[in-house]
């Protein structure tokens, strides 16, 4: 996500400053570090899977069978690290459609596989994993096609640019902070779940169900929110700030009424829409449903967040999205986790007002760093 985060934010301004050669240039470099890297991580997360769910508590059924599913999915992360490479190029250049498109195509095919995996072939946690790795592959025939073969956008090319040392190092450069702060967000997600895992395994099933159905609201909002970092990027490279700030702005709002409406429906709906999941097990039904209230609640708080996240990325100022990511869950979250657990009688109800405070005091401190953010390109700008 870092590398997408750091090829929209400089192709972007590219694309503004009309130096297309550069973008391409850049974007091919892309490309490549991600497809290495997303390799890498492949064969670490595959060979470590037992060690990581092992340090994180799990034991028996759950160890093996957590483990089977991360060395499942581990062999996604080549094509999502070439999806969100193809998300940042496209976007860059103001394609803002068809990344959405695979990302709901992605999304539909993996709501269709699961529950026929699942339950129809009997593969469990198995065949969960397996139609999310089919559903991360199955797009990334055209997405290549799109990439190298396009008429319309800005593609990639092997031939003509070679991949150089000093762009690379530009877009790591940028892509480091969002990276770093993507890490120390999964291993605070780690230590959360360690915690969740504490509480039995219907608190387990109510975190994971919830998450889900949030994330399905979230979509919107989270796509917006790229489309922002790119819109900025193009501004920013056409020295057109005052518009890349009103962009902010509007965003900000379509987001918060986009998150309010959805929320409000799934309120009322999110029993029945557990129930799909979890029939059968009420203890975990109730606490799906009792949980699924703090984080819808909370979701008009995420988009602020989310267009925080994309207007520190579409300037560059990544480290501003290091500090902000950080923040939310390391000062905050999980201080909070702890203390409603050692401290307080809530139970698990500790963990949801905990995530729900976190969102809700993260948006003063993204204010402030907006406060000193400056709209200025990081790229070198031609006569």
């Amino acid at each position: 996500m870092g590398l997408g985060v750091a090829g929209t934010a400089l192709i972007s301004q590219f694309v503004g400053s009309n130096q297309r050669e550069d973008a391409r240039r850049y974007a091919t470099n892309l490309f490549v570090i991600a497809t290495i890297t997303g390799l890498l991580l492949n064969i670490i997360s595959f060979f470590g899977a037992p060690y990581i769910m092992g340090m994180m508590g799990a034991e028996g059924y759950l160890l093996e069978n957590s483990t089977l599913y991360l060395q499942i999915r581990s062999f996604e992360l080549t094509f999502i690290f070439i999806f969100f490479a193809f998300t940042a190029i496209r976007q860059a250049d103001g394609d803002t459609i068809t990344p959405v498109v695979f990302g709901v195509l992605t999304m539909i095919v993996n709501i269709i596989l699961s529950p026929i995996l699942i339950s129809v072939f009997n593969m469990g946690v198995a065949g969960a994993a397996y139609a999310t790795l089919v559903a991360n592959t199955i797009i990334i025939p055209f997405i290549l096609y799109q990439l190298v073969f396009s008429k319309n956008g800005l593609t990639i090319s092997f031939k003509e640019y070679k991949i150089t040392k000093i762009i690379s190092r530009s877009i790591i450069k940028i892509a480091l902070p969002a990276s770093s702060g993507q890490a120390i967000t999964a291993i605070g997600f780690i230590i959360m779940n360690t915690i969740i895992i504490s509480y039995g395994t219907q608190t387990v099933a109510a975190f994971s169900v919830g998450n889900r159905i949030a994330s399905l609201v979230l979509h919107p909002v989270m796509a917006i929110g790229g489309v922002l970092a790119a819109y900025i990027g193009q501004n920013i490279g056409n020295l057109n700030v005052e518009r890349a700030k009103e962009a902010f702005f509007k965003t900000m709002k379509l987001s918060i009424g986009i998150m309010i409406i959805l929320s409000s429906i799934v309120l009322v709906l999110r029993e029945p829409l557990a129930t799909l999941f979890l029939e059968g097990d009420q203890v975990a039904l109730d606490l799906t449903v009792k949980y699924m209230f703090y984080l819808i609640v909370g979701l008009p708080l995420m988009a602020i967040f989310q267009t925080f996240i994309g207007v520190f990325n579409g300037t560059g100022y990544t480290i501003y999205t290091f500090i902000f990511g950080v923040t939310r869950l390391w000062v905050l979250r999980i201080p909070l986790i702890f203390s409603f657990k050692y401290f307080t009688d809530m139970g698990s109800s500790g963990i949801w007002t905990a995530m729900l405070i976190s969102n809700f005091v993260i948006t003063f401190v993204g204010f402030a760093l907006y406060r000193t953010l400056k709209f200025e390109p990081k790229i070198r700008l031609q006569e």
